[in-house]
């Protein structure tokens, strides 16, 4: 699939934009960063951090889902939508294992010359970045020491886009995505259980796994 461009879009084409997901939010935060290059005012930025916001948040979403099997009970998605800084809590909780999850699927997928890149997300950061924009949505200063002054806009506006950019660029590089174990090969999940509990590293279970590879394919 090809990606759109956020380049040169008007302000009613960024709001028309009707990707309520991760990738779409944060596109839309990418166009309003655009548009601010032409008009250097606030309220770009401004909407562009409301964008990014909902983007990590749908993203942290995403990944409790995919790592709980897609069986995220209602009690936790309640949770979750009534407070936003538990989604790292949340993930650690109902998925104790989830990075070294996440290292055995690579293991799995990178057997496959033609399987996509997948994505991988530091939690911690996104949480530390969704609070960095939200310092934007509040009241941070009088309009004379800050939106009024061009050179605390082109400062803000760097800020920003360091926060934003790169998680444009990483969403957009690959696919998000994990092997289950309910959803493992009878194998690969016994490797998986040595692997998680430490009884073979990465080299082993890469071995093993290509090993066995007419197995699992």
């Amino acid at each position: 699939m090809k990606i759109p461009s956020h380049i040169g879009k008007t302000p009613e084409e960024i709001i028309r934009v009707e990707y309520f997901d991760s990738a779409g939010y944060l596109f839309k935060s990418m166009a309003w960063l655009d548009y601010f290059t032409r008009v250097r005012s606030f309220s770009p930025l401004l909407y562009a951090c409301a964008d990014a916001r909902h983007g990590i948040e749908y993203l942290l979403f995403e990944e409790l889902v995919v790592s709980t099997g897609a069986t995220l009970s209602v009690d936790d998605y309640r949770r979750c939508v009534n407070e936003r800084n538990r989604f790292v809590k949340t993930i650690a909780q109902l998925t104790p294992d989830y990075d070294r999850l996440k290292q055995f699927t690579r293991i799995v997928v990178g057997i496959e010359p033609a399987a996509p890149k997948l994505i991988d997300w530091d939690h911690k950061v996104l949480m530390k970045a969704w609070g960095e924009l939200s310092h934007y949505l509040h009241w941070f200063g009088a309009r004379v020491l800050t939106t009024e002054k061009q050179d605390w806009l082109n400062s803000t506006s760097a800020e920003i886009k360091q926060i934003i950019e790169p998680l444009w660029i990483n969403i957009t590089s690959g696919r998000s995505g994990i092997m289950h174990p309910k959803d493992m090969h009878p194998t690969i999940k016994e490797i998986w259980g040595r692997f998680r509990v430490g009884e073979i590293d990465e080299n082993g279970a890469r071995f093993q796994m290509k090993f066995l590879e007419p197995v699992h394919k």
